[in-house]
């Protein structure tokens, strides 16, 4: 419908993705990658993959209207990468998507906590909540325990950390233990854009509006470039719009709405003061949707707050206010990630965004399987 000369392009490049998600996914999303020598085996495959491309330059490769290329490239954004220079292996979430389709889980992504925590407590693991570890305790290359902020000391065999690496190397862990080339690696990271989370009721239901929603602005690879390099706020914003109340009609009262925006953002590298910025920025999003997806939604919001990178680093402690850990580069991903099992201490070991295989829900997942084999 958009570009009918590029139907034949479209169907060469999602077979191109299948072959790069049965190798990336199926076949290396849940292997550890801490061994040099299995990088290495891996290299052959990633080239004939065409892993020296951006997401972006493949899908150019096969398409050629821009407006598909930004739809079939904008998938890295949504693991913390920016498609100009996110590794083309991230192509399999485009076959990934269409092969397995998108799942909502109802009641919002809490129930899937929910879920893991009936089945821990059926498994006898002791959960204890409300508590803050600030400092995971060495001895040389040996965990100990953890230390909680309420002055409690945990002794441990082993210790498996969901925070996120760089901010765990650089605030919880004794950095006399790191060596010198860890911290170089470390030194030399580049991190994820920050987000801007904007949730919002609405006392108007739009039925018209998709459970998702991906708006771009006028530029695309501009933009990003202020996103991710020059690290400044732009008026021409592209965003991701969450409906939930569309499928789950449980999520806003009767006739009514439930919505959160996503709009990608520079992360607290540029020094952006959110507390000044923050309300005016939440106002340009919903001019923008007012006059686009939204139509009358700045007379209709009820019960609205916004996250911003400072929520991020402060609450939820990812290293400058990153929304998804380091980003997803050929030279930061798989062995080049920090590893699953740590490269520095023999018995802790991480699972998450940061680490191997990477962001999203199915990465996340994928790195708890990798500890089940490390184990």
């Amino acid at each position: 419908a958009i570009s009918p000369d590029d139907l034949k392009g479209y169907i060469k490049l999602v077979n191109f993705t299948k072959k790069i998600f049965e190798k990336g996914y199926l076949e290396l999303s849940d292997v550890p990658f801490t061994k040099p020598f299995f990088m290495m085996k891996q290299i052959p495959s990633l080239l004939k993959l065409k892993s020296y491309k951006s997401v972006y330059s493949l899908v150019s490769s096969y398409v050629k209207n821009e407006k598909l290329r930004r739809i079939l490239s904008m998938h890295p954004l949504l693991v913390g990468g920016n498609p100009f220079t996110t590794t083309s292996i991230y192509g399999l979430i485009l076959y990934l998507e269409k092969k397995w389709g998108i799942h909502y889980s109802m009641g919002g992504t809490g129930n899937i906590i929910k879920g893991l925590e009936t089945l821990m407590n059926e498994e006898n693991i002791k959960i204890k909540k409300g508590l803050e570890v600030n400092k995971i305790i060495s001895n040389g290359k040996t965990i100990k325990g953890i230390n909680l902020a309420n002055g409690e000391e945990i002794s441990a065999d082993n210790v498996v950390c969901n925070a996120d690496p760089p901010d765990v190397y650089e605030r919880l862990l004794n950095k006399k233990d790191q060596n010198f080339f860890f911290n170089l690696k470390r030194k030399r990271m580049d991190y994820s854009m920050g987000l801007f989370v904007y949730y919002f009721g609405s006392k108007k239901q739009y039925k018209d509006v998709a459970h998702h929603t991906i708006y771009f602005g006028k530029s695309y690879e501009k933009h990003l470039d202020k996103i991710f390099e020059e690290k400044v706020l732009s008026e021409d914003i592209s965003y991701y719009l969450h409906r939930p109340s569309a499928t789950d009609p449980k999520m806003a009262p009767n006739n009514q709405d439930a919505f959160y925006v996503l709009v990608p953002v520079p992360n607290n590298l540029s020094n952006i003061n959110w507390s000044k910025e923050g309300e005016k920025f939440k106002n340009l999003i919903l001019d923008k949707m007012d006059k686009s997806v939204l139509p009358g939604i700045k007379q209709n919001v009820v019960n609205d707050f916004y996250l911003t990178p400072d929520y991020f680093e402060n609450d939820l402690a990812t290293l400058h206010g990153s929304g998804f850990s380091i980003q997803p580069k050929f030279s930061q991903s798989a062995y080049f990630r920090f590893h699953n099992q740590s490269e520095v201490f023999n018995n802790l070991y991480f699972v998450g965004a940061g680490t191997h295989p990477g962001a999203g829900m199915p990465g996340v997942l994928s790195s708890a399987k990798i500890l089940d084999r490390l184990f």
